[in-house]
């Protein structure tokens, strides 16, 4: 099987020499037997029984499919972050030690120890999940992300320079006295200025760093992948928790008057129609991420159209010999008669085929 290309299972609970080099040469070993055999492979069942095959197979699948979550997060996590900081260079400024540590720590970290605790989705479905990271799903879902993101913090950059209360000089803009300005967007009690000698707080690092942190959140909730592998997000109730409690810790950082807070995380008071403005752009990223998302990048009927339009054809030696058998007519042979079925052939007579022969005494 492995010339074909193709994953080869063996479940036995013998204990001869030929089924230990089968469980060792298989993709997958499963012994019944909790002797010598479970010795030679991988998994080992209780049940003296194949019950365990389809369970193994949705397990399989699920890990994997949550390997590729956990790729496409980490790579996003980083891109986001880098894209903010890059901007911020463009005005010689950048993000400060403790808002790299709240991304890192009690964003990233926190995700990361909780998104692979989904299990696997209790049907088994005829298909497989994407095998390859180079695959075009993966690689069109990572690349619109990144494009996305790099979208939604450029659009923030620029118009956060664009505020009639941007060039006043200020520290803080909740402090402006501009009556037009301030009964629309003031919030009740407002911080004093922000005195700090690091360089680090600044209007565009206030802005691009709120989008930057929530938008993690909202890439671990699009890329934590459900049915048909994995049970639905949902169900993986930390997961969900941590979530709701990341943001929440972001939306009160964002809209509270806290001046030590803003202090120690080097951000500056913004107006509360600013606040406004960066929440209706993170939801519009989440939008737009979960419509592209499920209507194309996890769209297999559309993948399948698309590979029939281009005459895609897999290249596995297994596929080519299914495509020759089918287009075969003499195959399969109907109304022909096997070597056994001839007259000459008396029941003394039996058959045998080389290429099954094996001497165990020499394995």
């Amino acid at each position: 099987m492995r010339p074909q290309e193709r994953c080869m299972g063996v479940c036995t609970h013998r204990k001869r020499t030929l089924c230990f080099q089968a469980l060792k040469m298989a993709h997958v070993g499963i012994s019944l037997s909790e002797h010598e055999a479970s010795v030679a492979s991988p998994f080992t069942s209780k049940t003296p029984n194949i019950a365990c095959v389809p369970q193994l197979i949705k397990e399989g699948r699920a890990a994997f499919v949550t390997s590729f979550c956990m790729f496409k997060y980490m790579a996003l996590y980083s891109m986001i972050q880098y894209v903010g900081v890059l901007l911020l260079y463009w005005e010689t400024n950048s993000l400060s030690n403790y808002q790299f540590l709240f991304q890192d720590l009690a964003i990233t970290t926190l995700i990361g120890a909780t998104m692979n605790l989904n299990g696997a989705y209790p049907k088994l479905v005829p298909f497989r999940p994407v095998g390859r990271l180079i695959s075009p799903p993966l690689l069109l879902s990572v690349i619109f992300n990144i494009l996305l993101s790099l979208a939604m913090q450029t659009v923030g950059f620029i118009l956060v320079q664009r505020q009639p209360w941007y060039n006043m000089g200020m520290h803080s803009a909740c402090t402006v006295q501009n009556k037009s300005i301030s009964n629309l967007t003031m919030p009740p009690t407002a911080p004093g200025k922000v005195e700090s000698n690091d360089g680090f707080p600044s209007f565009e690092n206030t802005t691009i760093w709120f989008l930057g942190t929530i938008n993690c959140i909202i890439v671990a909730l699009i890329f934590s992948k459900g049915k048909p592998f994995r049970q639905q997000t949902y169900k993986n109730y930390i997961f969900v928790l941590v979530l709701i409690v990341q943001l929440a810790v972001c939306l009160f950082i964002l809209f509270a008057d806290i001046p030590d807070l803003y202090r120690r995380l080097d951000l500056l008071c913004t107006p509360v129609l600013w606040r406004v403005c960066i929440v209706i752009m993170l939801s519009c990223n989440f939008i737009v991420s979960l419509i592209v998302e499920e209507a194309i990048i996890e769209n297999r009927a559309l993948w399948m159209i698309i590979k029939r339009y281009f005459g895609y054809q897999s290249k596995s030696q297994y596929r080519i010999w299914h495509r020759a058998l089918a287009n075969d007519p003499t195959w399969p042979p109907l109304n022909q008669m096997s070597p056994s079925d001839l007259p000459e052939c008396g029941k003394e007579v039996s058959y045998s085929n080389p290429v099954f022969e094996s001497n165990e005494e020499q394995l």
